[in-house]
């Protein structure tokens, strides 16, 4: 009867930093930050996908200084959520690196790296550079066949622009003068960076800034109007109740009407000038109209 392996216990204490910047440059790290937000957001529903951002990756068991820290990994068939560091042996080796190549990492990147990727099975390993001054051309795919790279083809993306398919994330890499964007085809649209939120989110801010403003200048307009009308109104009522009833009765009409709440009760007061027999009559009326 067969009995289920169970793995070595690790003693080994794994470090979680490996003392070197997480970017080169300011340039660099909006880069990184950008496309690792947009991952994160993309793959988020999903409980079974990891998206690792320079996290020191461990793939030899009992061997704390066998690492590398992918500048960004996404690894599949894995738990989701937080980490110290990754160990290969106990998850998943990524499907997905991107690195985000220096003057200082293009070595790195471009051969110890790119060999170890291989041995890890990484199948999809993508090569940026920010700013274009140490690969050609700045952005670089390739695909893991066998035991070894090959350059990706550049092809059209269905927004009409050029650039590198990922197939293991179903997304489009591409830039924009510059900039790398992750295209996803489903939505049409890019990946969303911090910056394209906040930027957005201060558009909306000011396009509600923009309706409120026109919304209270039309209230305004409205109000102003109004008051017009009440003036107009309450003034011909005033000569109507003087040619009727004399110029002191107009004057105290004229009082009264300043109290009224509203077009409304100026036109019902409109009514008992023309039904009042007596001054007596209109101006109790009116002050029983006028009462808040």
């Amino acid at each position: 009867m067969s009995e289920a392996l169970i793995p070595p216990s690790d003693p080994v204490e794994y470090p979680t930093r490996d003392g070197r910047p997480v970017a080169e440059t300011d340039l660099h790290y909006l880069r990184l930050a950008g496309a690792a937000y947009g991952l994160r957001k993309f793959l988020a529903d999903r409980d079974d996908v990891y998206v690792g951002s320079n996290l020191m990756v461990f793939d030899e068991l009992g061997n704390p200084r066998r690492h590398l820290s992918p500048d960004i990994f996404v690894a599949f068939g894995v738990r989701s959520g937080l980490r110290d560091l990754f160990k290969i042996w106990e998850e998943k080796p990524p499907s997905f690196v991107l690195e985000i190549t220096s003057k200082s990492t293009r070595r790195e990147d471009e051969r110890t790296k790119r060999q170890r990727y291989a041995q890890w099975g990484v199948q999809e390993y993508f090569l940026y550079d920010p700013r274009a001054e140490w690969v050609t051309p700045p952005l670089q795919g390739f695909s893991l066949q066998g035991r070894r790279y090959r350059r990706m083809p550049e092809c059209v993306l269905p927004n009409g622009k050029r650039g590198l398919e990922c197939k293991t994330l179903e997304l489009y890499l591409w830039l924009r003068d510059g900039e790398l964007r992750l295209y996803e085809p489903v939505s049409g649209r890019d990946l969303p960076t911090p910056e394209d939120e906040g930027a957005a989110r201060k558009l909306a801010e000011e396009r509600l800034d923009a309706a409120v403003c026109s919304a209270t200048a039309a209230d305004d307009r409205a109000k102003a109007r109004e008051q017009e009308m009440r003036h107009d109104v309450s003034a011909m009522l005033a000569r109507q109740a003087e040619r009727k009833f004399g110029a002191p009765v107009a004057t105290k009409l004229g009082a009264l009407l300043q109290r009224a709440p509203s077009m409304a009760t100026i036109t019902a007061v409109g009514d008992q000038v023309m039904q009042a027999a007596t001054a007596e009559d209109l101006l109790s009326t009116v002050e029983r109209l006028v009462e808040p």
